[in-house]
């Protein structure tokens, strides 16, 4: 029996995704206010897949989040990089619900160097949600297109398309993922400082704009902080490096649903 308190929560998720923010992200994304266009991160299989140009080590990372701080309610996932090619390919399988509902998802991408300065990616997107009481699963398939371009030595920019197209197995359950546009910019500067932001547009004319600043505090230490406008969240994070092992924490705040921790626990060769 779900307590009363579960009822905004899991009525807030799939809202989340349809007004073009994730119903959860991971945290070098949640950090940084939910920023991804113009950033190589070691989730660019779900996120970004054209950053997945750039990456020259194999990676693996880990995800855990706790949205609004429910313990029954937690997300998983596991991301894997390969350089292959020009370029290199990214999965990240997740999955997240509490008990009698479950939705997976599972991203596989591929990002190339066009050009010394230029790469591009494509990703495809397979999900599903079930109901345990329910024989039949909804099952969903998509994809993204992400395209970056490095306009100088402190500035990078990026175009990215959040499921331009998309199906869904049953016309009486939850609709396709709908449609985003984004354009993205990270700029450098004083030497250890990076602005990243967002903008997008999502099916429906919402128009929404996350800001993100990362600070590295000497070779181990990076911290972030972050804000977007829909729905309004401000959050902030760290990250310490260790040889080739890495370890995030941040943290989401949304004043309709309350804090929404995150962790990433990453290894790169």
């Amino acid at each position: 029996m779900l307590r009363p308190g579960f009822l905004i929560p899991v009525f807030f998720l799939p809202l989340a995704a349809a007004w073009g923010q994730p119903a959860w992200n991971e945290s070098s994304v949640s950090g940084a206010g939910g920023t991804f266009v113009s950033r190589s991160i070691l989730t660019g299989g779900r996120y970004n897949q054209a950053g997945l140009g750039w990456i020259t080590r194999t990676a693996y990372a880990l995800q855990h989040a706790q949205p609004f701080i429910i313990g029954e309610l937690g997300v998983a996932a596991l991301s894997v990089q390969l350089p292959l090619g020009s370029g290199g390919m990214g999965v990240t399988l997740s999955t997240f619900g509490l008990e009698g509902y479950r939705q997976s998802s599972l991203w596989l991408s591929y990002g190339m160097r066009l050009h010394p300065r230029v790469t591009a990616g494509i990703g495809l997107h397979l999900w599903h949600m079930g109901v345990t009481d329910r024989t039949n699963l909804h099952l969903g398939l998509s994809c993204a297109l992400g395209l970056m371009v490095r306009t100088g030595e402190n500035l990078v920019m990026g175009g990215h398309v959040m499921h331009p197209v998309s199906w869904t197995s049953d016309r009486g359950g939850p609709p396709g993922k709908p449609m985003i546009v984004s354009v993205g910019w990270s700029y450098s500067f004083m030497g250890t400082a990076t602005w990243n932001g967002d903008l997008s547009l999502a099916s429906g004319g919402i128009l929404g704009l996350c800001q993100g600043l990362e600070i590295r505090a000497g070779e181990r230490l990076t911290l972030m902080t972050g804000v977007h406008n829909h729905p309004f969240a401000i959050s902030g994070g760290t990250t310490l490096r260790y040889r080739h092992w890495s370890i995030t924490i941040a943290a989401e705040y949304i004043p309709e649903t309350g804090l929404t921790p995150s962790s990433t626990l990453s290894h790169e060769r």
